[in-house]
């Protein structure tokens, strides 16, 4: 057969399959067939069901949809008048992390050669309780989160055991808490974003990780209407171009770690602009030179001036400062706010800075919140490291990783070493479980009565009730109730039967029916109808001075809310906000202009190391125009090394590298933005 008849066979009898029924007959045939195997999932058809409560995430009301009571996904709660149905991608991801491989599923006991083995509830209780009985008094609590009712309940129980060390992970709240108090502020501050129509906001990017994001959104939306004027103006001064940048009327960048030299130079123009006769405010302000301020800052005198005319020109302007999520500023950059904000007229009026309330305990034996943020939990950490204060036998943690999030200035994991016995209250598996002696799976926000009390941020008094929309998965059980039943065993009354009847006293204080917001799911809202402007002491602020730039290059770590937190880790439903190049090579990403990166002697996508007084973390290059001169921004949130597969081995922890300094005169921790960046 010639080449030619092959090629006309061999077609021909192709064409004579294709053409013929009994192939595609065959082909329906076995797809029906494989569609019947048993291993093929199906979807399960079920009663739709929504329930209204909150992410204890991060705040977000949201509303639950379950299909035959199994929880599917939260969506943003549209009958909520305070969050206006938004939702946040740290909120929308609670189911997902409900159902995470990184649970903690039952209790872990540490052995003696290091590593864990799992045990019975009933010999965890056992445990816990020969343990608090053993520390006779010398026992410390940690928690993280500073909006629950839950807070009374801990320190309620520790004050019972015989100690007053409850602690809070360190935060802007409880700098700015003691900012407040100091200058003569009765309460805590509060932001009136909604009824603002100027808002200069000072490295706070209240869009997407600072304050009340769900509720700042909302706020965003109604003041932005589509194809109409809208009635807020937004300026900005983050170094980079973010969530608020992006959506911000005036940008005005300014290098990080020199907010309070920006700050003092906002006060002096309004000084110069006879904008306040308060003396000690004069004399403070004849220091600071406009000119020298925007040399330092990276910016331009006049660029200064115009936003001043802007705060000048709006009817209801508010200033804000804030830090990265997890850090903090400084007490002296809040207190300049605090000033700025009164020389403009603009404390407990509608859109300003508000004096809102302290809650007040809700058990007899619970601890202030003044006291509370007054204790310094990276000081605790370093004196018991140094063995400078004795160390307690006994520390509590509640849904906190101070190993992975606070920087080695710390010195976290010497002062854990120190401390004879740690007992963890997680969700999730976390670098602090790693270290800890006894790990007990905690129930998470959706599996739990909680709250959400006045998140810092807002501008009025909110309370919005969490409640179980589903039973524990695994072997979970709810932190609270479980100290109550502790209580129990150990014969002391903490005031309270169960955590529905502590946010039932929680209703009673705020006069509202408990049983009415139970089942509503909506957010309490009570605005502050105080006008009355506090006697505000200026004398703190004149031993003040801005702090200089420690080195020519300042280091940015910025959050991408939808990453998690570093109690969450990576949530499944969100790795795709995290890019590939952030994770090229299995190295976190240096983000510069390339300016910078010229200055640098570096190029796009070259190796380097950032490098700090706590080591060199090795980086890849990546020049971006968005981000000023001299300035080097790299993501917070990688660098697991506990938690899934989704969270482990993604990039550096550039959290363990940052600078800690105690601030001068409040003694509190201020992060630093002091680095060097060399060639790799």
């Amino acid at each position: 057969m010639q080449r030619r008849g092959f090629l006309k066979f061999a077609l021909g009898g192709t064409v004579g399959l294709v053409a013929s029924p009994a192939i595609w007959t065959t082909l329906y045939d076995l797809a029906y067939w494989t569609q019947n195997w048993g291993w093929i999932p199906r979807l399960e058809n079920g009663e739709n069901n929504y329930i209204n409560t909150v992410s204890k995430l991060d705040g977000t009301p949201i509303t639950v949809r379950l299909v035959d009571n199994r929880v599917i996904r939260p969506l943003g709660n549209k009958e909520n008048t305070y969050s206006n149905g938004g939702l946040t991608p740290l909120a929308a991801s609670e189911a997902q992390l409900m159902y995470s491989e990184s649970r903690v599923k039952r209790p872990l006991l540490k052995g003696a050669d290091g590593g864990y083995t799992y045990i019975t509830w009933e010999k965890a209780e056992k445990i816990l309780k020969e343990k608090t009985e053993q520390a006779s008094g010398s026992l410390a609590f940690l928690n993280a989160d500073t909006s629950s009712s839950l807070n009374d309940l801990f320190s309620a129980f520790l004050a019972k055991n015989g100690s007053d060390q409850y602690y809070f992970m360190p935060s802007e709240e409880q700098n700015a808490t003691n900012a407040w108090i100091a200058m003569g502020g009765t309460g805590r501050i509060g932001y009136d974003i909604k009824n603002s129509d100027f808002i200069l906001s000072v490295s706070a990017n209240f869009m997407d990780s600072w304050g009340t994001v769900a509720h700042n959104r909302a706020i965003f939306n109604e003041t932005h209407p589509i194809e109409e004027e809208t009635s807020l103006k937004i300026a900005y001064t983050g170094a980079m171009q973010d969530s608020t940048q992006v959506v911000s009327d005036m940008w005005l960048p300014i290098k990080p770690g020199t907010e309070e030299k920006f700050l003092f130079g906002l006060l002096a123009e309004l000084v110069q602009r006879g904008k306040t006769s308060d003396v000690a405010l004069m004399g403070l302000a004849s220091q600071y030179s406009l000119d020298d301020v925007a040399k330092t800052c990276g910016t331009d005198s006049q660029k200064i001036k115009a936003l001043v005319d802007e705060l000048l020109n709006a009817s209801r302007p508010l200033v804000l400062t804030g830090a990265t999520l997890g850090q903090t500023s400084s007490s002296t950059a809040i207190m300049l706010t605090i000033a700025i904000n009164y020389a403009l007229g603009r404390i407990n009026q509608d859109g300003s800075m508000i004096n809102l309330p302290m809650q007040e305990p809700l058990l007899p034996q619970a601890q202030h919140y003044a006291e509370i943020f007054n204790r310094n939990f990276v000081a605790f950490c370093q004196n018991v490291a140094n063995n400078k204060n004795e160390a307690p036998k006994l520390l509590f943690i509640n849904e906190a990783n101070p190993i992975y999030a606070l920087s080695k200035d710390a010195q976290v994991e010497q002062a854990f070493k120190n401390i004879e016995y740690k007992i963890t209250f997680a969700t999730h598996w976390s670098e602090t479980c790693a270290v800890s002696d006894l790990v007990l799976p905690a129930a998470c926000g959706l599996e739990r009565f909680d709250d959400v009390f006045t998140p810092y941020g807002s501008g009025s008094i909110n309370w919005t009730i969490a409640k179980p929309v589903t039973n524990p998965q695994f072997k979970a059980r709810p932190v609270g109730e479980l100290l109550i039943a502790l209580a129990e065993e150990l014969n002391l009354d903490l005031g309270v039967k169960d955590i529905p009847s502590l946010l039932e006293k929680r209703a009673n204080a705020l006069g509202i029916d408990f049983k009415q917001q139970l089942e509503s799911g909506n957010t309490f809202e009570k605005a502050q109808d105080n006008t009355t402007i506090p006697m505000i002491s200026f004398m703190p602020l004149l031993t003040k001075r801005a702090t200089p730039p420690l080195t020519d290059i300042a280091l940015l770590t910025y959050v991408n809310s939808a990453a998690g937190n570093p109690s969450t880790g990576i949530p499944p439903y969100a790795t795709r906000a995290i890019t590939a190049y952030q994770l090229q090579d299995g190295l976190a990403i240096a983000q510069m202009n390339k300016a910078t990166a010229d200055k640098l002697g570096l190029d796009n996508q070259a190796k380097a190391f950032i490098e700090t007084r706590n080591g060199k973390m090795p980086v890849q290059v990546k020049v971006f125009e968005g981000i000023m001169n001299d300035v080097v921004a790299v993501m917070a949130g990688l660098g697991h090394t506990e938690f899934d597969k989704f969270s482990t081995n993604k990039g550096n922890n550039i959290l363990q590298f940052t600078e800690i300094e105690m601030e001068a005169g409040s003694d509190l921790p201020v992060w630093t933005h002091a680095c060097n960046v060399v060639k790799g």
